[in-house]
């Protein structure tokens, strides 16, 4: 599959016009079958807001242990479709299985809900029910879609072994838009976003970048098709030269011929590749929100620890082990060769 990637920084939201949002339902029969070593698990919860019990899809890899912080990314799925069908996309599973991460595909509530991009309640309108608006959805539907996938989130955060500097977010069409809205409004959570073929829904249908100037340091990895006529590319264009034009850490993948639903739900090479992405960023490490460097560090007494440069303040350096803890020491209990290593550091900040 030929696509034209673009890397660059990011700023920008651009919301999608209303006259080309149809009913995003992605069919269980592009979906892929195989998983890895562990076992996608149905489980629920009781959701004391909504006053019922909610379900959701959960992905541990067989790899997972309480002696080790793992990685997390939060899945959200497209209108009409399911967790169940979106944590199945072709790659998901088996990415996860393989670089050891957590993945949890939360319901939004309903197959509908817009994860609150949509505001909190109904909207009432003829393109509302365009957009899959049911007469019997509870009349805050868009809040309940946004309360669920962060009592989710904080849910498999307090059972698992989670590290808080890499959860990701990535949605597909409705779960993009809702990437988008749930990574500007908690932006502090993420380490970066996937929105794909997002469908932005917010009241404005004119371009605005000032959403997404409230997730200057989120990287993001956006992706379009090329044909997709539910998002047309063209609006996901304007999308990445706002990101550059910002200076905004991303990666914009449009698919040559790409359509709005098999060329995401059976494209492992692309969700690989978001992978990768995400693997090289973490939270609150490197200013440009990329992970860092290891070294093994040794101290005057032969100690060894494998650990990164947060940063070199005076005669002292303050370093990160790969547990996420941080140690600050003098750079004189370090070798010759580590104080050599720091100099150049330094010098390419």
């Amino acid at each position: 599959m030929k696509m034209s990637l673009h890397c660059h920084s990011l700023r920008a939201f651009v919301p999608v016009s209303v006259w080309i949002i149809g009913v995003f339902f992605i069919s269980a029969l592009f979906l892929a079958d195989s998983v890895g070593k562990g076992e996608v698990e149905k489980r629920t919860y009781f959701f004391k807001e909504a006053d019922k019990e909610m379900d959701y899809r959960l992905y541990v890899p067989s790899g997972y242990s309480k002696g080790k912080k793992f990685p997390l990314i939060v899945l959200l799925h497209g209108l009409g479709s399911n967790p169940q069908q979106v944590i199945r996309y072709d790659g998901i599973i088996q990415e996860a299985e393989k670089r050891n991460y957590i993945v949890v595909a939360p319901y939004g509530y309903n197959e509908r809900g817009w994860y609150g991009a949509r505001g909190k309640g109904k909207q009432g309108t003829i393109e509302a029910l365009l957009l899959g608006e049911n007469d019997k959805d509870p009349e805050n539907i868009g809040e309940l879609s946004e309360r669920d996938v962060m009592n989710v989130l904080e849910i498999v955060r307090k059972e698992f072994s989670v590290d808080d500097g890499r959860i990701y977010l990535m949605g597909h069409s409705m779960g993009g838009g809702g990437t988008l809205y749930l990574g500007q409004k908690y932006s502090s959570v993420w380490a970066g976003l996937a929105p794909l073929a997002p469908a932005a829904m917010p009241p404005a249908v004119s371009f605005d970048s000032s959403i997404l100037k409230k997730m200057t340091k989120i990287p993001i990895y956006l992706v379009a098709g090329e044909r997709d006529r539910l998002i047309p590319v063209f609006l996901i264009r304007e999308w990445a030269q706002e990101m550059k034009r910002l200076e905004m850490d991303y990666i914009y993948e449009e698919i040559k011929g790409g359509d709005h639903s098999r060329s995401f739900a059976n494209n492992p090479k692309m969700i690989a590749r978001i992978y990768d992405f995400f693997d090289e960023r973490r939270k609150g490490l490197g200013s440009n929100g990329k992970a860092p460097s290891w070294r093994v560090f040794t101290n005057r007494s032969g100690v060894k620890i494998k650990a990164s440069v947060d940063s070199v303040s005076g005669e002292k350096v303050t370093i990160v082990r790969d547990d996420n803890k941080k140690f600050t020491i003098p750079i004189s209990s370090l070798s010759d060769e580590d104080e050599e290593y720091l100099k150049e550091w330094l010098s390419n900040q």
